[in-house]
């Protein structure tokens, strides 16, 4: 089975990065931790490998995903809620620190936050960027 993804989906996707990134960066600082690249990356990893599976399980970045606002904000929250808990368990295991329904909460809810802001940012360039084409093939 092939997942194929547009230009439009690798945009997607590098956006999804930045977002996880910032959820990594804003953690370090609200919890005064020091930022470094392998401190965010320890902090990423385990949610980075949940929103891998579930990228798969429900093609995140194919086409159909975001062809309009309410498929993206639909693919967005079933991507993140598959792969917020994989990511808490995962991360639960790697660190040793069990899970709190605090953290479990936070967690999921400033990702998602990061992750819904820039999808509508992306659904809103996305559509311009279909009716200019549009009005360049009517021409």
């Amino acid at each position: 089975m092939k997942l194929r993804l547009l230009s439009a989906g690798y945009v997607l996707f590098a956006g999804d990065l930045l977002a996880f990134l910032l959820f990594a960066y804003y953690g370090k600082l609200a919890h005064h931790l020091p930022v470094s690249f392998l401190g965010l990356l320890d902090t990423l990893a385990p949610f980075l490998v949940g929103w891998l599976v579930a990228i798969f399980v429900f093609r995140s970045y194919g086409q159909k995903s975001y062809r309009s606002f309410g498929w993206l904000m639909l693919s967005t929250f079933l991507t993140w809620t598959l792969a917020a808990p994989i990511g808490l368990v995962l991360r639960a295991w790697w660190t040793g620190v069990p899970m709190t329904w605090v953290f479990t909460w936070v967690a999921y809810v400033i990702t998602f936050a990061f992750l819904l802001g820039w999808r509508v940012l992306f659904a809103i360039g996305f559509s311009l960027s279909k009716s200019k084409q549009h009005k360049l093939v009517k021409s």
